[in-house]
């Protein structure tokens, strides 16, 4: 959690450019507000989707 939504995107951002270029750590990553949930890659993409929704609910 942030103290807004613009700290939280900004740090998803940073995350999702690092994993670009490497990709062994990349990750799900779901954004509501202040909120960022970062969900591990091992999980399946339905798996994932289950965070989101609960993020979103």
């Amino acid at each position: 959690m942030f103290p807004d939504e613009a700290g939280a995107k900004a740090r998803m951002d940073f995350i999702q450019s690092v994993a670009k270029n490497l990709p062994a750590v990349g990750e799900y990553d779901y954004l509501k507000g202040p909120v960022l949930v970062r969900v591990s890659r091992f999980l399946t993409p339905n798996q994932a989707k289950d965070y989101e929704a609960a993020l979103n609910g």
